[in-house]
C-alpha cells in the first residue's frame, strides 16, 4: 500500500511540473535541440539584429554584445552576421573591455573579409592599439592589471598583416618601432623602422623612420668593450642617413649621435689598447693608438692615445 501511495505521489508530482517544464524548453529548427525561448535566438536574422539593437541603443551593451554575437552563431551566412560582429566590437569598446573589442573586430575580419565595415574594423583596431601603447592595462579575468605595450605591438601587427599597404599600415609599422623602443628592446625597434623604410620608401614617415634605424642602433650598440660590431653597425646607419637626407631637419640629432658613436668606439679602441700596453705588447697597443689619432682625432681619448704613441716611440728609440 505505501508503494502504491507512493508511485502516485511521484505521478502527481510529475504531471504538477510537467506543464512548466514545457512552457520553458520548446524545440527549435534553428538550433536542432530543445532550448529556453528565454535564451533562443529570434526567428529571422532581421529580428535578432533588431533585437540586439535595442540593446544597445539603450547602452546595455553587454547585453548587446551578447545578443549580435548570438546572431553570428545561429546565423553565420547571414547578410547581417558581418555587421552583427561589427557591432559586437562597438559594444565591447563602450565599456571599455578593449581587448574583447579587438578579438571581435579581428575575427570580423577574418570571417568576412568582404564586408563593407572591413576599413572601420580595421581602423578601430588600430586605436585599439594606441590605448595600449598610452597604458591600457591588459585584464585577467575581467580585472585590470598591468601596462603592455606588447599587447599593442600585437594589435599594430594584425593592422599590417590584415591590409599591408592599407591606409594604418605605414602608420602601425612606425607604432611597433616606437612600441619596441618604449619597452627598451631596440633590435626589434630597428627591424620594425627598416622595414617601414623598405616596404614604403615613398611614405611621409619614411625620412623619420630612417633616422630612427640609425638612434636605435645607437641604442642597441654596446658599452665600450672588445665586440664593437653593434658601434659600427650604428655609425654605418647614421651615415647612410646623412648621405640620403642631407636637408632633413635631423641632421643635427644625427650628427650628435654620430659624435656620441665616435666617442665609443675610440674609447672601445683604447681599451684594448690599454690591456696589450699593460701586457707591455706594444707593437699590438699602438696599432689601436695610431687607429684613435688617425681616425677618431677629436674624441676625448685622443690626447691620451697620442701620448701613449710618444712613449712607445721613446722605448722603440732605445
Amino acid at each position: 500500500m505505501r508503494r502504491y501511495l507512493f508511485a502516485v505521489a511521484i505521478t502527481l508530482l510529475f504531471l504538477s511540473v510537467s506543464p512548466a517544464l514545457h512552457a520553458y524548453w520548446i524545440w527549435t529548427p534553428q538550433t536542432g535541440t530543445w532550448i529556453n525561448p528565454k535564451w533562443a535566438v529570434k526567428d529571422t536574422p532581421q529580428e535578432q539584429f533588431d533585437w540586439a539593437m535595442k540593446f544597445y541603443n539603450s547602452k546595455d551593451y553587454k547585453k548587446a554584445a551578447e545578443e549580435f554575437f548570438r546572431l553570428v552563431r545561429f546565423y553565420p551566412q547571414a547578410e547581417l552576421a558581418a555587421e552583427s560582429q561589427y557591432y559586437a566590437g562597438k559594444s565591447y569598446e563602450a565599456i571599455e573591455e578593449y581587448e574583447q573589442a579587438f578579438n571581435a573586430y579581428q575575427k570580423g575580419i577574418e570571417t568576412y573579409p568582404f564586408s563593407k565595415r572591413l576599413e572601420e574594423m580595421i581602423e578601430r583596431e588600430y586605436e585599439i592599439a594606441g590605448k595600449f601603447y598610452a597604458g591600457e592595462k591588459v585584464r585577467l579575468w575581467g580585472i585590470p592589471t598591468f601596462p603592455s605595450v606588447y599587447k599593442a605591438i600585437e594589435i599594430y601587427q594584425k593592422v599590417v598583416d590584415n591590409a599591408p599597404y592599407g591606409k594604418f599600415a605605414e602608420q602601425s609599422l612606425f607604432k611597433i618601432g616606437e612600441c619596441y623602443k618604449k619597452a627598451g628592446d631596440y633590435q626589434q625597434a630597428r627591424l620594425a623602422f627598416q622595414k617601414l623604410v623598405d616596404e614604403h620608401p615613398e611614405s611621409k614617415l619614411a625620412e623619420e623612420a630612417n633616422f630612427q634605424v640609425g638612434l636605435c642602433a645607437s641604442q642597441a650598440s654596446l658599452k665600450p668593450s672588445y665586440d664593437q660590431s653593434v658601434t659600427d653597425d650604428a655609425l654605418k646607419e647614421i651615415e647612410d642617413f646623412a648621405r640620403r637626407h642631407p636637408e632633413s631637419t635631423l641632421t643635427g640629432e644625427a650628427d650628435k649621435m654620430r659624435e656620441s658613436l665616435r666617442e665609443k668606439k675610440a674609447e672601445s679602441d683604447y681599451t684594448i689598447a690599454e690591456f696589450y700596453w699593460k701586457q707591455k705588447w706594444y707593437d699590438s697597443a699602438e696599432v689601436y693608438y695610431r687607429n684613435i689619432v688617425d681616425n677618431f682625432p677629436d674624441t676625448n681619448v685622443a690626447k691620451k692615445a697620442d701620448e701613449r704613441l710618444k712613449i712607445i716611440e721613446k722605448k722603440a728609440k732605445k
